[in-house]
């Protein structure tokens, strides 16, 4: 995962997969490459919200970050989408899977 900062204080957030060189397609977006997603971050509750789709908020990976000590170097990733688009279960596996990380 690449992030980069933007003048708007929102960042651009680009998804790689393991060993490959360029952005993962989206299945769910006609394979549009994960590039240049919009992340928008949340200080008040620790966390960074990136569109994976089209529509803002409506499919987003969500890093909760852990801020319990004084390092953050805990972060919780969870898979949010509108109750409505049950039909982007079936990708969650093209994302995940997802488990809590801490920096060592």
């Amino acid at each position: 995962m690449e992030i980069s900062l933007n003048a708007n204080e929102t960042v651009a957030v680009n998804f790689y997969r393991a060993g490959e060189d360029s952005p993962m397609l989206r299945p769910w977006l006609n394979n549009i490459p994960a590039e240049n997603m919009l992340g928008t971050l949340h200080p008040e509750g620790g966390s960074l919200d990136i569109n994976l789709s089209e529509n803002k908020n409506s499919f987003c990976l969500n890093l909760n970050f852990d801020f319990s000590g004084v390092t953050y170097r805990k972060v919780a990733p969870s898979i949010i989408r509108y109750e409505d688009e049950g039909y982007l279960d079936q990708y969650y596996d093209s994302i995940g899977p997802l488990e809590a990380y801490e920096k060592c």
